[in-house]
């Protein structure tokens, strides 16, 4: 249940900084990409959609992700992506705690942009 949250409010953060501010939507300019977080087990995902300078999200897993972030369990997925570490995410991924499949470079984009 925390995970759902963390996704969800991680979306209306992207929300609001693209409606809000205009450095972010610079940064969003021309950039097609959807990215899911997911679990492994796939109970908890949450897809954003980057097209045409806006954002969306959704709950679920997208059939166009050109990235996804899998995370072993939701514990791990909550402390990482509230940690204020930015390495905690390379800490998971070197631990086996997160795997990404997909395009890397949209997913490094991606945590770069939702810090």
């Amino acid at each position: 249940m925390r995970l759902s949250a963390v996704l969800l409010l991680l979306g209306l953060k992207l929300r609001w900084s693209a409606w809000r501010h205009s450095d972010f939507r610079k940064r969003l300019k021309r950039v097609n990409r959807v990215i899911v977080i997911r679990t492994e087990d796939g109970r908890r995902a949450r897809s954003y959609v980057f097209r045409n300078d806006t954002v969306r999200d959704h709950g679920g897993m997208d059939p166009d992700a050109t990235a996804e972030m899998v995370w072993s369990d939701p514990d791990t997925a909550v402390r990482a992506m509230l940690s204020s570490n930015p390495l905690d995410l390379f800490s998971a991924i070197g631990r086996g705690d997160m795997a990404i499949q997909g395009n890397l470079q949209d997913a490094l984009w991606f945590s770069e942009i939702a810090a």
